[in-house]
This record gives C-alpha cells, structure tokens and sequence, in this order.
C-alpha cells in the first residue's frame, strides 16, 4: 500500500447507540484491509464533540510550551516515571539496532500524561491543562473501544469485545492508556546535527493510537515495501494505528508499522511550530497479552511487564 487510506467512520461514529445495520460490514472490511497492509489509518466522521475536547487541548498544549524554560522544567518528568514534562534533547523514539543511524536524541519537546500522575507535575496556575487532558482521556476512550470491536469483528474473533474488555481501566492507575502532548520547535535558527530528526523511526507499544495532528507535517511510516509514506494532516480526520501489543496478540495478523517525524524543508515550515496530541490506548495493566487465535506464537505476558520492557527499551538511552 503506497499511502495511508481514508476510512468514513460513521457507521459506528460516537454520536451513534448501534452500529449502521447496512454500511458497518464496510467499515470492518475498510479496517481490517488498512490494519493489515499498512497498519495506519485516517478515521474520519468519528463524532464532533470530540473534536471540540480536542481543540480546547490544542489551546492548553500551546500554552504551556509557550512558557519559559524555568517555569516548564518544574514540570520535570523524573528518570523512571511516566508523567510531567519531558524536555529537547533527552529521548530518542528511534528503535534502529544500529545507534549510528540516529545517533542523536530527537528534536522535540513534550508533557506525558500518564494516571496517577503527581500534582508536581503539572504547571502552577494553569489548572485547564489537567482538566482538559484527563477530560481528553477518558472522553477517547469510547472511540478507543469502538475502533477495537471493529479489529476484533475484523479478525473474526468469537467475542468482538475481547479487546474492549481489558481496556476497561483507562484514566486510572490500573490502566496503561496514555496521553502525550509534542512540541516540535522550529528548526530554522538552531543546529540539527547529521542524521538528528524531530522523532525517530519506531512503533508504538500499545494497542492502538489515536493521533492528533494539526498544521505542519512531518509523518512517515514504512510500508511493507520498505518505503517511507508521507501522512500529513487532514481537516477532519485523526491518525489511527496498530501497536506492538496488538500484533503480538492476534499473532501478527495485524501490523504495528515503524514510522517518524522527519524534518521540515522548506524556509517557512523551518520557522513554524508542529504540535501533536498522541492518545496512547493500551490494555489495563493485569491484562495478560496471549495469542487470542491459540498458537502460542509469543509466549504470555503481562501488560505492565511488556511496558516497562518497551519504555525502558525506548527512552532510557541518554
């Protein structure tokens, strides 16, 4: 598949109580197809008031990265903890074997919102980012479960919720499901090293990923044929993809695709922001991640053991 494809989502959009009788079988082929070449996909008509929550996070996003350094840095996530402010310079996403690929950590700034977080973590005098963030969360967690029933629908599972059921903890500190909030500053007036990116190639970890995006681009993902496909934003639509936990439970049927956020080229896209809600939806943490189709092609594992391998893997390199 050379690009990434549109899917019309509003056989099973959030504003619906039951599927559409005539055109859901469409949007579970439409699914299945794009979750098993490419492992992306653009949702679109998937609800408006969502969009709205995710507008009012945009605001907030901005704000906060708009604060000086000083203020940002109290915000500090600590070494070994999964919440706060994460500043340029200290992670690097790239998952190459090969550390002279992507020698450098990426150019990228962000705030990780991942339940129980500390109140030290969030910004004095700025109340609207948690309360819009953990609104976000628990408001995505709907269309979180309605894009798994129709993977499980997809894949012909006896029980369609199987997936839904263990995602049943998201926003507490039973869940695994996250939010990140990414600030890309301008790469005009600063010096990228050779080989430096704003993120570097890598698959996600969770189930699945809503990604929201706004502006200037900068996405690719590796197809199947080893080519790099651009997905820029889209009025209207979100980003959906597979994670490495997905794959692993339904036995690689379905595909958690490396991709990245390249550079800007051009002088004005140099000098302009890229920002980035990525809603990270993942299984509670007792879930136990096994072949749902019974092959034992990876051997059982608990949700929590598999993310703290993962996040240690990916972060813990500076």
């Amino acid at each position: 598949m050379e690009s990434v494809p549109i899917v019309d989502f509003s056989a099973y959009s959030l504003d619906r109580d039951e599927p559409d009788p005539d055109l859901f079988q469409k949007l579970i082929d439409d699914i299945y197809e794009a979750f098993t070449t490419i492992g992306f996909v653009y949702l679109k008509n998937y609800d408006g008031v969502l969009d709205e929550k995710v507008d009012k996070v945009y605001e907030v996003t901005q704000k906060f990265f708009l604060f000086d350094y000083e203020t940002k840095m109290k915000c500090e996530q600590p070494k070994g903890s999964y919440g706060g402010f994460i500043r340029v310079g200290t992670q690097s996403a790239s998952q190459t074997e090969d550390v002279m690929k992507r020698p450098h950590m990426d150019l990228r700034e962000g705030f990780l919102f991942y339940p129980p977080v500390s109140q030290k973590a969030w910004p004095e005098g700025m109340p609207e980012l948690r309360e819009n963030v953990e609104d976000l969360l628990l408001t995505g967690k709907e269309l979180l479960h309605r894009v798994l029933e129709v993977i499980a629908r997809g894949l012909k599972y006896e029980d369609p919720l199987i997936f839904v059921k263990s995602h049943q903890k998201t926003g507490t500190a039973e869940g695994c499901s996250s939010i990140r909030l990414n600030h890309y500053p301008p790469t005009a007036d600063i010096e990228v090293e050779e080989k430096q990116v704003r993120c570097g190639e890598h698959s996600d970890y969770g189930s699945i990923t809503l990604l929201f995006q706004k502006d200037q681009g900068g996405l690719e993902i590796l197809n199947r044929q080893g080519q790099w496909v651009s997905a820029p934003p889209i009025d209207g639509t979100i980003v959906v993809n597979i994670g490495d936990a997905l794959q692993r439970w339904s036995a690689d049927k379905l595909l958690s695709s490396k991709h990245r956020v390249v550079n800007p080229v051009s002088e004005s896209d140099k000098r302009a922001n890229r920002y980035s809600i990525i809603y990270f939806g993942s299984p509670d943490v007792e879930t136990t991640l096994e072949c749902v189709d019974g092959s034992n092609k990876y051997p059982p594992i608990k949700m929590l053991e598999y993310h703290d391998q993962k996040y240690i893997k990916m972060y813990n390199k500076s």
